[in-house]
């Protein structure tokens, strides 16, 4: 480790302030479980202010009222802050996470230009446009809905965070964003650099806390958009404490992923994506394939062949350059994994695990859970473990895919691309990625919607940037109209 780990502020009107309840929890390092913070969580009180400063910003319209044209050197100066400090943000973030540095560096690097690809979506689209009407002139405009709260999670800390403030902050709303209590570290440099940038008062606030947190901003009447990231549980608590004020509501959530392998697939590279899709974040990614369903041919190499791959993972120190797969991110994390496993080891499927792990920190092995019959997976699960059972019938795999969490993404592996582009279209999810598992979108017009119970919303850069704000009609009225 070669980051202090900064303090954890609230941040209100561009100032830091300690954060003033310390909560009964301490932030570890998950590849040696050794402790390096005390967690603080941002009192009633300070995250009232964080309101009230988002809704004072919003009433005054010192932001919306910039326009596009004002906002856009505001948050282009937020990109280049935020690119100087690159390596604290994967450092950190590999910290808070366990996903491997190798990783968080790809995603630090990413994030001036998420920002950047937002300001440039906003301007190709613009803020009104003009409608043909004969009558005189009629104008579409895009209206911020007003303060808006981000709910981040842990797998992916800055990432999810930076790409919810991009797009709400370019669309002219305030936020106020609440990163998980198990991973509050990088926020804190983007507040730093939110600041520094010239965000003006109450346009963005940082507060830090658990549920109860979460909970008072949700349940605020001020807040009038919130998106969130993270489980399913926390987003049906989220839509319930919200639902009295009918806040409108971008929800991703959790999905047990499909993968629907066919006879004709080519087992090796079916075995390669497999491996690499469910270890990349050391499995803790949300659209992760969690369930195989293999055509009875191909079942048993499959499942010999993948547990022969994952033998040759590294794992190890997330800080590590070797490392293949780091630790769980904390240790109730690494707990649920284990204990989900063995709960289908006592149903009666099989497992595939032998791998040397570090003796200190939070590490699972690599883990394909196999059986000659149905594996039903208890909850959602999230890490490197992977359950494989055979199908007679396409029919049979699709019904098994659609059912239970799902919703996110799914994945088809055929030799017949046009076959499994077909059976990918009857998978319920909103991706569907045919001979790869890779974590990006397959092309520039990429967009899905959150089927089954994951979520409300969906993804795409065109649909994130429109959540944030509604359409106003306005123009002159038909004087002539027969009604």
């Amino acid at each position: 480790m070669t980051i202090t780990p900064p303090e954890l502020a609230t941040w209100v009107d561009g100032t830091p302030e300690l954060s003033a309840v310390e909560v009964d929890d301490v932030l570890h390092d998950p590849n040696t479980a050794a402790p390096l913070q005390r967690n603080r969580a941002s009192s009633p009180e300070q995250v009232e202010r964080a309101l009230a400063a988002a809704w004072s910003a919003h009433t005054l319209g010192t932001w919306r009222d910039l326009g596009l044209a004002g906002r856009a050197p505001v948050l282009r100066r937020l990109a280049a802050l935020i690119d100087e400090q690159q390596a604290a943000i994967a450092e950190l973030d590999s910290l808070n996470s366990g996903v491997t540095l190798r990783e968080t560096t790809l995603f630090a690097a990413s994030l001036a230009e998420t920002i950047r690809t937002a300001i440039e979506l906003a301007e190709e689209r613009g803020e009104s446009s003009e409608l043909a009407a004969a009558q005189g002139p009629v104008r579409l405009r895009r209206v911020p809905w007003g303060p808006t709260a981000l709910i981040a999670p842990w797998n992916a800390p800055s990432a999810v965070a930076v790409k919810k403030m991009a797009y709400a902050l370019v669309a002219g709303a305030p936020v106020v964003l609440k990163p998980s209590p198990a991973s509050p570290w990088s926020a804190q440099l983007l507040a730093a650099a939110a600041a520094e940038a010239g965000l003006p008062a109450g346009v963005f606030s940082l507060v830090l806390g658990a549920g109860d947190v979460g909970q008072q901003i949700c349940g605020d009447s001020r807040i009038k958009a919130i998106s969130m990231t993270g489980s399913t549980a926390t987003g049906r608590l989220i839509a319930q404490t919200s639902a009295p004020n009918l806040t409108r509501l971008r929800l991703e959530l959790g999905s047990n992923n499909p993968a629907i392998v066919l006879a004709d697939a080519d087992v090796a590279t079916t075995v390669e994506h497999l491996a690499k899709g469910m270890t990349k974040l050391n499995g803790q990614w949300c659209e992760a394939p969690r369930r195989v369903f293999a055509d009875r041919s191909v079942h048993g190499d499959l499942v010999e062949g993948l547990v022969e791959r994952l033998r040759s993972t590294r794992v190890g120190s997330a800080l590590d350059a070797s490392t293949d797969v780091g630790p769980m991110a904390f240790r109730q994390r690494r707990d649920d994994l284990v204990a989900q496993r063995e709960l289908l080891l006592a149903a009666g499927a099989t497992a595939g695990h032998d791998i040397d792990l570090p003796d200190d920190g939070w590490f699972v092995a690599p883990t394909v859970v196999s059986s000659s019959a149905q594996v039903d997976l208890p909850g959602e699960v999230f890490g490197p473990m992977i359950a494989i059972e055979p199908f007679t019938t396409v029919g049979e795999a699709l019904a098994r895919s659609n059912a239970g969490p799902h919703g996110l993404a799914g994945y088809v592996f055929a030799g017949d691309v046009e076959r499994a582009i077909a059976v990918g279209g009857a998978v319920e999810a909103g991706e569907v990625k045919v001979n790869g598992t890779s974590l990006l979108d397959m092309c520039a017009g990429s967009a899905q919607s959150f089927f089954g119970d994951s979520g409300l919303g969906g993804h795409g850069d065109v649909d994130v940037l429109e959540f944030y704000a509604g359409k106003q009609i306005v123009g002159v009225d038909l004087v002539d109209a027969p009604m």
